[in-house]
């Protein structure tokens, strides 16, 4: 009888820890676990998470599948790693850290990037690394670091992403792949290294950054005892794989610019795959590695999930209601109703794509006394994929239009929300039902990092068949929609801006608001 193997997919996720083994013989998927992540929060903008506790969670929910696995007689043949993008962690000479990650959602260098964005030098460093200019990305962190917390800056030995600290700890290397790389806006992606302006620009050099290897580098000599107590090898093949937003497209097949992957989840991601970098300043699209011929372009948003929570959690909710009892209803319910002229502005936390307004705020226009629950929340909904359509059409003009849809997100179980996207893309929507794109895309590469498989997919991707297609049906009323929110959007944002410049001049004239 032949041995039984896995290949277990890990993805670090900004508020989740998973890891999936997936039997090698057939795809399906024999352990899982997961574990929440603390985020460190404040009213200042900041957005952290503690290094140290991470990587004691990443590597507990590892051995919980490690050890699953081996109970069910399947040997672990490989490993993946995905993770979120654009940490940013202090590390000093003792390789410790100096204080917590910052992570994308930090928004206290919004200044230092509007500054950045509207000099040439900012446009330039933009389209040689494909990464935005924005708050998020680890180059204005590091600019805003240096002005605001010079001693820390100071310190620092090393500057890392949450996903290198755990590579160091498993493999006691300091090592970065090439799509975590790209992301972070010190990348230039034409010469595969380091970009030496942006470096400057930063204030750090190439010696405090980790050697940048291919997705599908795996290394022998794993030293985390607490894995090799759970059942692994030392020199079981870990696969360094690549951030979470190309290996959700490669984990659902879409890596050509045929399909638009929409991932709903805290946030928003629009992405497609595309044989050249590609990059456009009007929209700030982002253009990340996936390996050495292949990369994902496409938009952030942060108008997602996090829209739905916060509405049914600090509004329609009620009182004597706890944890998630009526969010399902409430969502389901929202089929059934029509929001006229209702209409949501989703950017609850500022935005990016397509907006790059840290600044912007939610609204909902065109409420009457005839609106519920109901309206308010499919409004929020239809927000959303307004929002996630206007950030894709530039790049519908580079790339072309695609055939399809594809739909990942817990929103996208819901068949009106399929149907919805259909209608506002006017084109199908494809969901896959019992995914985690990401995770799955760890496994493919290392599948075939590994040797299992001579191509992406083979036992894992080809068992999903053709998933749930639907089709458009109302998409010619909903294209006046969606006009009616571009309008309203544009409208908001002159608003704002006109606020912001009179709430400055009271503060300065030291009048009251």
């Amino acid at each position: 009888m032949s041995e039984k193997t896995c290949t277990i997919g890990i993805d670090m996720g900004t508020t989740t820890l998973k890891a999936v083994a997936f039997a090698d013989e057939d795809g399906s998927k024999i352990a899982r676990a997961r574990d929440n992540v603390d985020l460190v929060t404040d009213e200042t903008g900041t957005a952290e998470q503690d290094a140290e506790a991470l990587y004691d969670g990443l590597t507990a929910v590892v051995a919980e599948v490690v050890a699953e696995a081996g109970r069910s007689g399947h040997r672990v043949a490989g490993l993946g790693v995905s993770a979120a993008m654009h940490s940013l962690l202090l590390v000093g000479k003792d390789d410790r850290p100096l204080s917590n990650a910052i992570i994308w959602m930090d928004t206290r260098a919004e200044a230092e990037a509007k500054a950045l964005w509207e000099t040439d030098e900012g446009k330039a460093v933009y389209a040689r690394t494909g990464t935005p200019v924005h708050p998020m990305a680890p180059l204005v962190k590091l600019v805003w670091l240096k002005k605001e917390k010079p001693g820390l800056f100071a310190r620092a030995a090393r500057f890392v992403s949450l996903k290198e600290w755990i590579w160091h700890g498993w493999f006691g290397e300091w090592q970065v792949d090439a799509s975590i790389a790209s992301a972070t806006g010190l990348y230039n992606l034409e010469e595969r290294d380091w970009d030496r302006k942006a470096l400057t620009l930063a204030g750090i050099r190439a010696d405090q950054l980790s050697k940048i290897v291919e997705p599908r580098y795996f290394r022998t000599d794993l030293k985390e005892k607490r894995l090799i107590e759970a059942g692994l090898v030392s020199d079981t093949p870990f696969v360094i794989g690549a951030s979470d937003g190309v290996l959700a497209n490669l984990g659902v097949g879409a890596t050509g610019p045929d399909r638009l992957v929409l991932t709903i989840g805290t946030s928003l991601a629009a992405r497609f795959g595309s044989t050249r970098a590609v990059t456009d300043p009007a929209s700030r699209s982002f253009c990340y590695v996936l390996d050495r011929d292949r990369f994902i372009v496409g938009g952030p948003s942060n108008s997602g999930g996090i829209l739905l929570d916060w509405l049914y959690h600090k509004v329609l909710r009620p009182p004597h209601v706890t944890g998630e009892d009526l969010l399902g209803a409430v969502i389901e319910s929202a089929a059934k109703v029509e929001t006229g002229e209702l209409t949501c502005l989703p950017y609850l936390t500022g935005e990016r794509a397509p907006l790059w307004d840290a600044s912007a705020r939610a609204a909902f226009v065109g409420l009457g006394i005839n609106h519920g629950r109901e309206h308010l929340m499919r409004a929020a909904v239809e927000g959303i994929v307004f929002n996630a359509r206007w950030l894709v059409e530039g790049l519908f003009e580079k790339l072309g239009r695609p055939k399809e849809v594809i739909g990942t997100g817990r929103p996208f179980e819901d068949g009106w929300i399929r149907q919805l996207t259909a209608d506002i893309f006017d084109m199908p929507v494809r969901h896959y039902s019992d995914i985690d794109p990401s995770v799955m895309g760890a496994a493919m590469i290392a599948h075939v990092a590994t040797g299992v498989a001579e191509r992406e997919g083979r036992g894992l991707f080809d068992r999903l068949g053709d998933g749930k297609v639907t089709t458009p049906s109302r998409a010619q009323a909903y294209q006046a929609k969606y006009r009616r929110f571009r309008h309203l959007a544009a409208l908001a944002a002159e608003t704002g801006e006109k606020v912001a410049a009179h709430a400055q001049d009271m503060k300065e004239a030291s009048l009251p608001i």
